[in-house]
């Protein structure tokens, strides 16, 4: 098991996945609940939410660079939703997902967001569980403090057809976010970014599910 201490600084101003589905429109109000009862840990993100909440380039630290993946957000069609007392097998659990890539520095590797937003903080706590009941296959835990409301870290070593990369899968209310650095052995201190990276997201979160512009930078 891998060990990595705290200490690691964000600086404020002021997560089952799935494919890729077609852009619905405006879907919710952005950072609000469906049907628009408030803001808060419960919020529902809509694209719009999500697409705001991932960092841009700004907010990321200096020297890294926009990837092969841009900053993108999409809606899941209502149709496609599951309803709260059931649905079929097909339906989507996940209401709107956000996705962007970032190089690092010097040709490090990069890491991959990956956000998906969930109809209520039950969902998206069951969802949580399953990932942490599913370990991936020849993966090891790396021990990471506590991100977001829970979170955990894995570890996978070079593989016949995949560079070694550490992913970090958070939950922050309603959302799941899974940040993935791959090529993480080209940077001796990958796990420590993503840790960094993965407390800029959270906090990102948590002020677009409080209704606010999501400020949080990575330093």
């Amino acid at each position: 098991m891998w060990v990595l201490a705290a200490g690691l600084m964000v600086s404020v101003a002021g997560c089952g996945g799935g494919q890729a589905v077609p852009h619905e429109g405006a879907g919710p109000v952005s950072g609000a609940r469906e049907g628009g009862l408030g803001t808060g840990p419960g919020t529902v993100l809509d694209a719009e939410a999500l697409r705001k909440a991932l960092p841009d380039l700004q907010s990321m630290p200096v020297g890294w660079k926009t990837g092969i993946t841009q900053l993108n957000a999409r809606d899941v069609p209502r149709e496609k939703r599951c309803p709260k007392e059931g649905g079929p097998k097909d339906c989507w659990l996940q209401w709107s997902h956000g996705t962007v890539q970032y190089r690092a520095p010097g040709d490090s590797g990069s890491v991959d967001w990956y956000l998906s937003a969930y109809p209520d903080r039950e969902v998206a706590g069951t969802a949580f569980k399953n990932r942490h009941g599913n370990k991936p296959s020849a993966a090891s835990e790396v021990s990471m403090p506590k991100v977001g409301d829970e979170s955990l870290a894995y570890a996978k070593p070079r593989a016949a057809y995949a560079d070694p990369s550490i992913a970090m899968t958070v939950r922050v209310g309603t959302v799941i976010a899974v940040l993935t650095y791959q090529d993480s052995e080209k940077n001796p201190d990958s796990a420590q970014v993503l840790l960094s990276l993965a407390q800029m997201q959270a906090k990102r979160l948590r002020q677009a599910e409080l209704g606010r512009v999501p400020t949080a930078t990575a330093g």
